[in-house]
């Protein structure tokens, strides 16, 4: 997968402060690969040995995105050259520039020009975004990374340079990507400088972002549709099955698959794990529930309390012909034709006033809702021209679905 590696730029400091022409200060970056094996490189900029590490990695760098203010260590860029000595001039140039703290648009360009002549396969995009202490300067950081960023690339953030927050508003920024530009795969490292031993530098890197990116979506999806198969994923279960036989009302057959997947959701020493394991415990709850009707009448309000005012009604409508069928005929498939056919007779000829009138009203909301029909009752209308009596009608399904067994006459 092609991978675009993202650099915030620091000032930089010299060897010899009061030097002008003073090298940049440089460290050891130690990387730790696959097996332990370390990978050393010298540098004074992080950006140039990250790039050659993910290159020994077999990552396949397409892009480099560096982001700073006027006064960032551009100069330094031509060290990912294989020979910075090529850009002199140009380099002499623009380290005029950022000494003075004066680097525009224009001396960026060329030197952008300069580097990209001698850089293929890697493109450089500089981008003179600012320090981001303002809302103007925050906003160039959000445009440069949805600019530059091609979609469907992994990406990698060197967070080590430039100031602290402004990694922070990219990592909000690249979890819009994920769904704009359909970035999967996000990484976060640093050269801690500040942790160096001697000249060597430890590099360290943050696979728990890309844990908290996908469980943060996850839980989102979770809340929003009621689909536990995301966050399932996120604890190595696979819970394909039982969310497309709950999703396509066959409850019978996705209680089980529901209940290993509640043995399952284990969390270990893991403390996001653990969040998400108790939030998939809690949504298959329903599935201890001992009632059919009661599972489907629990899946109707978890489609209501997220706004699935369709899968609500119908659902809601399913359990309360359900729990006649159950209630009137015990012995009866309570998914078979017949029974369900009398269950509705029974309901019409038991029920009386206000019930009656709901039970209508059920039918009616839901019909329309099923086959985009229109209503002819004006209450049932209204119901569907206003989300809130639409979820007052479905509380009132509720309501009704736990009054049916006196109801019905069916009480203990």
């Amino acid at each position: 997968m092609p991978t675009t590696v993202v650099s915030f730029l620091g000032t930089g400091q010299k060897a010899t402060p009061n030097d002008p022409r003073s090298e940049y200060r440089t460290t050891t970056y130690r990387f730790t690969g696959s097996g332990g094996r370390e990978f050393l490189q010298q540098t004074s900029l992080f950006g140039t040995a990250l790039i050659r590490f993910l290159r020994q990695t077999g990552a396949e760098i397409d892009r480099w995105i560096v982001l700073g203010t006027s006064a960032s260590l551009w100069s330094e860029l031509n060290q990912i050259l294989p020979d910075p000595g090529e850009v002199l001039e140009e380099y002499c140039s623009i380290d005029d520039r950022v000494a003075a703290r004066d680097v525009d648009e224009d001396a960026l360009s060329v030197w952008q020009e300069a580097l990209n002549a001698r850089a293929a396969p890697l493109e450089l995009r500089l981008c003179r975004t600012g320090d981001a202490l303002d809302v103007q300067s925050q906003q160039q950081i959000v445009r440069a990374l949805f600019e530059n960023i091609e979609p469907g690339n992994d990406v990698v953030f060197d967070v080590t340079h430039g100031f602290r927050h402004q990694p922070i508003i990219a990592g909000f920024v690249i979890s819009l990507m994920r769904w704009t530009h359909r970035i999967r795969r996000v990484s976060f490292i640093s050269g801690v400088f500040e942790a160096r031993q001697g000249d060597v530098t430890p590099v360290l890197e943050l696979p728990i972002c890309q844990e908290l990116v996908e469980a943060t979506e996850a839980a989102a999806v979770l809340d929003s549709t009621g689909n536990y198969e995301p966050m399932a994923r996120c604890l190595g279960l696979d819970a394909a099955s039982a969310w497309f036989l709950e999703n396509t009302n066959q409850l019978a057959n996705a209680r089980a698959q529901a209940q290993r997947l509640r043995e399952q959701a284990v969390a270990g020493a893991n403390v996001v794990r653990e969040q998400l394991a108790a939030l998939l415990s809690s949504r298959l709850q329903w599935a201890e529930r001992g009632s059919f009707a009661e599972r489907i009448r629990e899946s109707a309000r978890n489609a209501i309390d997220r706004g699935d005012y369709f899968r609500s009604v119908v659902l809601a409508y399913e359990a309360l012909v359900i729990r006649a069928g159950q209630l009137l005929f015990p012995t009866a498939d309570p998914l078979g034709y017949d029974t369900r056919k009398q269950a509705n007779e029974e309901l019409s000829a038991r029920l009386f006033g206000e019930d009656m009138r709901l039970l209508n009203a059920i039918r009616q909301a839901r019909n329309a809702c099923a086959h985009g029909s229109r209503s002819r009752s004006g209450p049932v209308q209204q119901i569907l021209g206003n989300p809130m009596l639409f979820r007052g009608l479905i509380e009132r399904a509720f309501d009704l679905f736990d009054r049916l067994p006196e109801l019905l006459g069916t009480c203990p």
